[in-house]
């Protein structure tokens, strides 16, 4: 029977068919096509592409000490794809937190009990990234504005002798990545010390600061608590433009497991990581591919 006499009764012709499996067959090309150009085009538009990738920090390598600062325990965050590409280069990666991170609100601890969970949390930390040494000071969370400074440069300065780590990383000394008060002090000091070493002998001779470019930063503004109650508004006040992006898509895994091991912090996690928790690992952190820093060089 001929297509005319099908199509007279209402049926289906071999043409039509055709242009079915046709159509089917394009949109088996367009949909994943648009996907992956739709997920390219978010992810051009949270980056900047004008900064050099590399896998790990230039001058990290392998017999390598790296001297990472931080206020607070889970602040390596900002950072651990690095930090845990840097170990697996065979650096050796020393985690230092300049508080217990005691005073964070609406965790359901006492301060005592939160202390205590924190320096854990922060051991375990090191363990997932690969860190030869973790070590949790006391200086008083929250309260590192308003202490004589002379004490933990001090501080600072006996672990840099101690460690004689070739390469720093911490804080910018301007806004601290999203405005704490405790990470902008640690930059300062950070930068003090490493400009101006207090004694004689080996010194770093690379900082790194933690940054952002422009796109996430105005992404978080507009998604995270944090950064739109802390951020500087001022015009030029804002994090120092970064030099050099790490890829950490390989460490996705490794950075996910990370948010869980400061459970005590899973509130604030979830505000400065937003969705992080609905996307799976693999995808999350090929959107966030990226940890961007600044170097200084001393010569």
């Amino acid at each position: 029977m001929g297509d005319r006499a099908v199509r007279a009764r209402g049926g289906r012709t071999r043409g039509d068919e055709r242009r079915g499996v046709a159509w089917g067959l394009l949109a088996a090309v367009a949909l994943p096509t648009a996907l992956v150009g739709g997920f390219l085009l978010a992810r051009g538009q949270l980056n900047d592409e004008s900064v050099p990738k590399t896998r790990v920090l230039p001058g990290v390598g392998e017999g390598v000490t790296v001297l990472a600062i931080w206020a607070h325990p889970d602040d390596e965050i900002t950072c651990a794809g690095a930090l845990s590409q840097m170990a697996k280069a065979g650096a050796r990666v020393v985690l230092i937190y300049l508080t217990r991170g005691e005073a964070a609100q609406d965790t359901g601890y006492t301060p005592d009990e939160l202390a205590k969970a924190r320096i854990e949390e922060a051991k375990a930390a090191g363990a997932l990234l690969g860190a030869d040494v973790v070590e949790v000071l006391d200086f008083p969370d929250g309260g590192l504005s308003r202490i004589d400074p002379e004490k933990p440069k001090a501080a600072i300065a006996d672990l840099i002798g101690r460690y004689r780590p070739q390469v720093l990383i911490s804080f910018d000394e301007k806004v601290g990545f999203y405005g704490h008060p405790d990470h902008v002090r640690t930059g300062v000091w950070v930068r003090e010390l490493f400009e101006n070493p207090p004694r004689e002998g080996a010194w770093p001779r690379l900082l790194y600061q933690v940054t952002l470019p422009q796109a996430l930063v105005r992404l978080a503004l507009r998604l995270v608590d944090a950064f739109r109650n802390n951020y500087p508004k001022g015009k030029g006040a804002g994090l120092p433009p970064p030099q050099i992006a790490v890829n950490i898509a390989e460490e996705a895994l490794t950075k996910r497991a990370l948010l869980d091991v400061h459970a005590s912090q899973a509130k604030i996690i979830a505000d400065v990581q937003p969705y992080y928790d609905r996307l799976p690992a693999w995808l999350y952190y090929r959107l966030f591919d990226r940890e961007y820093f600044v170097q200084l060089r001393r010569r």
